[in-house]
């Protein structure tokens, strides 16, 4: 199946490897999760992760043609 994957700020520098539209073939079963260990993103690095625009969790089960977005929480003041 394929999903489009994209991050934004420091996490930009993860997805910089996936090529032109970022839509890459994962198996059936692929988590948010399973994404990041592909990229090399540390574990221990809080994400905001949303599919689809929707806020999910690492182990949501992606579904074919899903927008995988991850980025670091934000602060504001």
């Amino acid at each position: 199946m394929e999903i489009k994957v994209e991050s934004f700020a420091m996490y930009r520098k993860y997805t910089e490897k996936l090529k032109g539209n970022k839509i890459i073939e994962v198996a059936d079963g692929t988590t948010p999760r399973d994404i990041f260990k592909f990229l090399d993103v540390p574990e221990n690095m809080p994400k905001i992760i949303l599919v689809n625009g929707r806020p999910q969790p690492e182990n949501y089960i992606l579904k074919d043609g899903d927008h995988l977005v991850f980025f670091p929480p934000l602060e504001g003041g």
